[in-house]
């Protein structure tokens, strides 16, 4: 085998990689641009993905492929391809012997954007470890979540996380020929990422694909996590020039013949004003899907799901960090006045909990949260760390802790290992230095990424720092976790223990700039207020 660029083949055909040096001075192998389906084009956009065809000469796959079509977060224009349906894998061993374990990364971006580029998941991290890391695209907003209610158009949705499905049987059959073990793979995901790993852990379609899970800052049972039914493809046509004839064929004729530039542009511009103002936060995304077929991934409520999961068996690390809510920074400074503008609250209580905003029992929530989170002061730009609290409980921290307690209620053998993240740093916070506020402080959504991958934004931390060591407590932590059957023990710490198997109060690893240590969750508190706006069928 050539050393330099070794070709694999795959069970779909030959695959030519290239040997490459990590930020942290290890040797690998890398392969990107895989093919793990049929491009998404033509009359096959917004359908759910089909096997590749097979191919005899060995592709390139030296080099990354194209992003699915979005908007770019930094860039603020419309970037990627339509033919984007593309896996990685990274691995220092291409032997058959002594398979190595697996862990299988799904990016995030709120079902509208991300990728699996290494300009924000390089394996220079991970890859220091005895692990085959593997990351891959799948299609985002519109081109991946288009539904419809009528069954001859065969769309009730999903399709970007049945991309993902298909992506993981591509692992399952695939992976041994680049040193993984196919039975012993962590499937892991940060925010829309870490949602779509729970996904897979309660649907059906995915059950027994992986072995073990790691679910950051995102959950089925955050209200986010369901896209209501709001006619959000009729919008996306009619905003492309859909006259309104012909009913949802209609739509779904302009859609599939319009630019997919355009639909990228326009799928951002839909949302009614009482819909932004109930912080809707994506028009496509996942749905329960309106009709059964063979590949339902979503057939019901995903808490009704959740209780019986056959995900509920498998152990897991679950976690997120300090301050999740300053990722709202950048939408208060564009519109400081949306601080005073929040009236009693009513707007930010679940949708779930009070469809109707006008009803005594949502005002009486809303005054709640009002009153916990600002005392007797009226909201202000200035006192603006009271709503960024309260965004990072209701988007993401109960989420995360109703998804604990329905682990501990289901009766299943899957042990829960909880983390909270706040290291805090003034260079490698990426995510809250570019895209929150450089000048604030705190642990910001998606933070905790910039210790597990290595990125575009900076150089790997040097040695004497505590970056570097949280850099390799969050690498040991995980890759442990991955490699000694679902216990993080053993390795950094040895005093993580899992959630008990009764409801009440419960620890978790905090990892800081000091270091690691056991606590009390910090959010246990608040999360007895959020707990106590839900009825117990409610919760979980």
């Amino acid at each position: 085998m050539n050393i330099l660029n070794p070709v694999i083949v795959t069970n779909y055909g030959p695959i030519k990689g290239i040997r490459k040096k990590a930020a942290t001075g290890v040797d690998y192998h890398s392969f990107q641009r895989i093919p793990y389906a049929k491009p998404p084009i033509g009359m096959l956009r917004f359908r759910d993905a089909q096997p590749p065809n097979p191919w005899t000469e060995p592709l390139d796959c030296t080099v990354q492929g194209a992003e699915c079509y979005q908007i770019s977060k930094l860039l603020k224009d419309v970037i990627g391809s339509e033919d984007c349906l593309h896996i990685n894998v990274y691995t220092k061993n291409l032997g058959n012997d002594n398979l190595a374990p697996v862990m299988l990364y799904i990016h995030g971006g709120a079902f509208m954007r991300g990728s699996s580029g290494t300009d924000v998941y390089g394996p220079d991290y991970l890859i220091q470890r005895n692990v085959v890391l593997v990351t891959f695209n799948y299609r985002v907003g519109a081109f991946g979540f288009i539904s419809f209610d009528c069954p001859e158009l065969e769309l009730p949705g999903n399709a970007g996380l049945k991309d993902q499905n298909l992506a993981i049987r591509w692992v399952v059959d695939n992976i041994d020929k680049f040193g993984g073990d196919p039975k012993n793979i962590t499937l892991f995901g940060e925010s829309a990422g870490g949602c779509s790993v729970q996904y897979h852990m309660i649907s059906k379609l995915s059950e027994g694909l992986f072995q073990r899970a790691i679910i950051m800052s995102g959950s089925v049972l955050s209200h986010w996590s369901i896209v209501p039914r709001h006619k959000f493809s009729e919008r996306l046509a009619k905003a492309l020039g859909w006259d309104g004839h012909g009913g949802e064929r209609g739509a779904l004729d302009v859609l599939i013949t319009a630019k997919a530039e355009d639909i990228a542009m326009k799928q951002a511009t839909i949302f009614t004003d009482e819909e932004i103002a109930n912080r809707i936060l994506f028009p496509f995304g996942p749905v329960i899907e309106p009709y059964a077929k063979a590949n339902c991934l979503i057939p019901v409520d995903p808490l009704q799901m959740c209780r019986g999961a056959w995900g509920n068996n498998i152990n897991i690390l679950i976690g997120g960090t300090s301050d999740e809510g300053l990722f709202f920074m950048d939408e208060i400074k564009e519109n400081p006045s949306m601080m005073s503008n929040l009236r009693d609250f009513e707007h930010l209580v679940p949708l779930e909990l009070d469809p109707v905003r006008s009803l005594p029992s949502c005002k009486e929530r809303g005054i709640r949260l009002k009153k916990f989170y600002y005392g007797d002061v009226e909201p202000s730009y200035e006192n603006r760390n009271g709503y960024l609290t309260l965004m990072s409980d209701k988007l993401i921290w109960h989420g995360l802790h109703r998804t604990i307690y329905s682990r501990i209620n289901s009766g299943k053998s899957g042990h829960t290992y909880v983390y909270h993240f706040s290291v805090d740093s003034e260079t490698y916070n990426h995510y809250r230095i570019y895209f929150c506020d450089k000048n604030v402080r705190g642990t910001a959504h998606a933070d905790d990424l910039s210790y597990v991958f290595k990125n575009s934004f900076s150089d790997a931390p040097a040695q004497d720092t505590f970056e570097h060591r949280a850099m390799m407590n969050m690498v040991d932590l995980f890759t442990t976790f991955a490699s000694n059957n679902g216990n993080p023990n053993g390795g950094v710490t040895d005093e993580w223990e899992p959630v008990a198997n009764y409801v009440g109060s419960y620890k978790c690893l905090g990892i800081s700039n000091g270091g690691l240590e056991l606590i009390d969750l910090p959010e246990r508190q608040r999360m007895e207020l959020w707990d106590s706006l839900y009825a117990i069928g409610q919760l979980y």
